[in-house]
């Protein structure tokens, strides 16, 4: 990407899609993994200085098919300081990547040949930075559909919904083949806008988008139910909301502090203490065998994503 006082960068897939059900969560998400992004860097550049070095990219598109579309993702981002700085398009993918730097591949797993099969796609995309989210589809497919791989600067990356409040757990797949560092740079400074960042190898790489792209689905299932013992017994629906993400959030606190999930677990169990029989609760319902079962289920359907494309 080249260096000037104005970097375009073009989010293509801003859809803002909800679940149907968990198995689907990779590919669902995947407009609204646009939208998240999107609103998440918005969100960055308000701590930034007009000046700082830091900000690649002044300037943004967000392409959608419908009009309704357009209308939601603009509602969405619309608290941020920048939204301004946002140009929604309704059916001009082409014109969002002729005018950009950089492109952001978020639209749902199965439309993206169509897209670069779109007149004129495919040279407009030669020689800039493509970051792909859609599970399941590998870099060699995306070259691939391409045409000549070498023209192009793919890379693969899974961030999850928490982009919306700079917090994802976002994994970038390391390049296989030559990768400029610029190029390497600018994505690592996107998705650090928006969260943390794990480099992995592409055999991870389905494990992590359950991991990491699946699973706040997971954790949002667990405080629900929390949430209806608590309301069950008398508290009202918001304290109870509140009360569980709270602990939930300060749970993962300690076990990032710890790098040990059994440290917490052994120090808020005392011996014939109530957590104690909760947890006996628990492991007599199944829990951890269902979760983990549930990650790598998960884990299989994206890459299932990818297979059919090749079906």
């Amino acid at each position: 990407m080249t260096k000037r006082e104005s970097n375009t960068l073009a989010v293509l897939g801003c859809g803002m899609v909800f679940l149907v059900s968990l198995l689907d969560l990779a590919n669902r998400l995947l407009g609204a993994l646009g939208t998240a992004i999107l609103s998440g860097i918005l969100a960055s550049m308000a701590d930034q200085t007009a000046d700082d070095s830091g900000r690649l990219f002044t300037n943004f598109t967000a392409c959608v098919r419908r009009k309704e579309t357009g209308a939601a993702v603009s509602d969405k981002i619309s608290s941020h300081a920048n939204a301004n700085k946002v140009e929604i398009l309704n059916k001009e993918n082409l014109r969002g990547v002729k005018q950009a730097d950089a492109v952001l591949l978020a639209c749902q797993t199965h439309l993206y040949k169509a897209l670069f099969d779109e007149p004129g796609m495919r040279e407009a995309l030669k020689k800039k930075l493509i970051i792909s989210v859609l599970a399941g589809v590998t870099t060699a497919q995306l070259e691939a559909a391409l045409g000549n791989g070498e023209d192009y600067f793919v890379i693969r990356a899974m961030p999850n919904i928490a982009c919306f409040v700079r917090d994802s757990a976002t994994v970038i797949e390391k390049p296989q083949r030559t990768f400029p560092e610029a190029l390497l740079h600018v994505t690592d400074t996107v998705f650090k806008a928006v969260g943390n960042v794990f480099y992995i190898q592409p055999s991870a790489y389905d494990i992590c988008t359950a991991l990491c792209g699946s699973s706040p689905a997971f954790l949002a299932v667990f405080i629900d139910s929390m949430v209806d013992g608590a309301v069950a017994m008398g508290l009202s629906h918001k304290d109870a909301v509140d009360m569980a993400a709270c602990t939930m959030r300060g749970a993962a606190s300690l076990v990032l502090e710890s790098g040990n999930p059994w440290t917490i677990r052994h120090q808020v169990a005392s011996p014939g203490g109530s957590t104690m029989q909760g947890l006996l609760a628990l492991e007599q319902g199944n829990v951890r065998s269902t979760i983990s079962n549930a990650l790598m289920v998960a884990a299989k359907e994206a890459k299932k994503l990818g297979s059919k494309e090749n079906a």
